[in-house]
């Protein structure tokens, strides 16, 4: 808890606190727009309400909340970096492991703080604009808890790749090329390409049903846990230069 404490205090003055919550707002805000806009074109698609709300909308919220990783990830290391502190860090009595497990944990709050905000305007969207009775609450959860997880495996890779590059533009060029290789590769059938993590994160924003694939789900969560792993070990044995 208290490498944590210090972990919170530090985070607060790289600026990913303002930047998750921006993401969050204007993923909300533009559900909301993009609805009142398109209202009647995207309830005359052949798609069930749910399917349309849930679909049809979270394709450029996955964009915010791509870039939003991004470029948290390599604001919540850069700091680390300044002045060699983390190399003097493992002269520290603290663990330079726990500080990265720190740092993974904040940014996952705070991501999943900007998706409430995001599913908060989808659920107003249902409840006001849908069909009398085409809302379903348990459908949204369902797709939010979907969408959160599948983007977990770009947040661990992310956050891997900040912390072993001290210049902040080599993780965010990895960032812009995986956002563009996977929109290349997301649209395929060939499974291999699950590997990448960001065709995963892509999956749910390509998918004309708002149903959790559970193949999509496992696959996120076991490249969550081995990039996670791997940013441990490698923050625990291999020590920066």
């Amino acid at each position: 808890m208290r490498t944590f404490a210090i972990e919170l205090r530090k985070e607060k003055r790289t600026g990913i606190f303002p930047l998750m919550f921006a993401v969050g707002i204007l993923g909300a805000a533009y559900a909301l727009v993009n609805f009142i806009v398109r209202k009647d074109t995207l309830l005359n698609l052949p798609l069930a309400p749910m399917d349309v709300l849930l679909t049809q909308l979270y394709g450029m919220i996955m964009v915010l909340n791509m870039f939003g990783i991004i470029v948290a990830a390599c604001m919540i290391y850069n700091m680390e970096f300044k002045g060699s502190a983390v190399k003097k860090m493992y002269m520290l009595p603290m663990s330079v492991s726990s500080m990265y497990l720190c740092k993974f944990i904040i940014l996952t709050i705070l991501f999943f703080i900007a998706v409430c905000f995001q599913n908060f305007a989808l659920a107003q969207i249902g409840i006001t604009d849908l069909p009398q009775g085409a809302f379903e609450l348990d459908t949204l959860i369902k797709f939010a808890g979907y969408s959160f997880i599948t983007a977990m495996p770009v947040l661990s890779f992310m956050l891997f790749v900040s912390s072993r590059f001290e210049n902040m533009w080599v993780p965010l060029g990895v960032g812009v090329a995986g956002f563009l290789s996977g929109m290349a590769l997301a649209t395929s059938d060939v499974a291999l390409f699950m590997v990448h993590p960001f065709v995963v994160m892509l999956k749910p924003a390509v998918a004309m049903s708002a149903q959790p694939d559970l193949t999509v789900v496992v696959i996120a969560l076991v490249e969550t846990i081995l990039f996670l792993f791997a940013g441990l070990w490698t923050a625990k044995n291999l020590r920066y230069e």
